[in-house]
């Protein structure tokens, strides 16, 4: 089980070390490792980033993006899927493009948290 209380920037670092140096970043000046905040601020944009890309098919990192939220859905307790759900899900939906092509990276787990993203209403644009 992959506990909430338990991600720390090890975490990220060791499925992602090219990001080392950004999550020292995103946690410096804190007395503690906040997930929800290093996680979206990590992972929200560089999602984003590459699902606008043409060759966003390709993109290595966007799978393992993608493969880290599935392992976080399967594996972790509540407060990690929520997570998941809200912080790094939820972002996906502000535009049409992202919200369409993030859905073809999920897994199973990942896809049953988007499916409970119903109080938002799927982008028009």
């Amino acid at each position: 089980m992959i506990r909430y209380n338990d991600l720390n920037e090890k975490f990220i670092t060791d499925r992602f070390p090219e990001l080392a140096e950004l999550v020292s970043i995103e946690t410096e000046g804190y007395d503690e490792f906040l997930p929800h905040v290093v996680f979206g601020n990590v992972f929200n944009g560089l999602a984003v980033s590459f699902l606008k890309l043409d060759s966003y098919k390709q993109s290595d990192t966007l799978k393992r993006i993608f493969d880290m939220y599935e392992e976080l859905a399967l594996h972790g307790d509540e407060e990690t899927k929520n997570l998941v759900q809200v912080t790094l899900l939820e972002y996906l939906w502000d535009e049409k493009i992202t919200y369409e092509r993030a859905k073809e990276f999920m897994g199973e787990n990942t896809k049953k948290l988007w499916a409970q993203i119903e109080y938002l209403s799927a982008p028009k644009v």
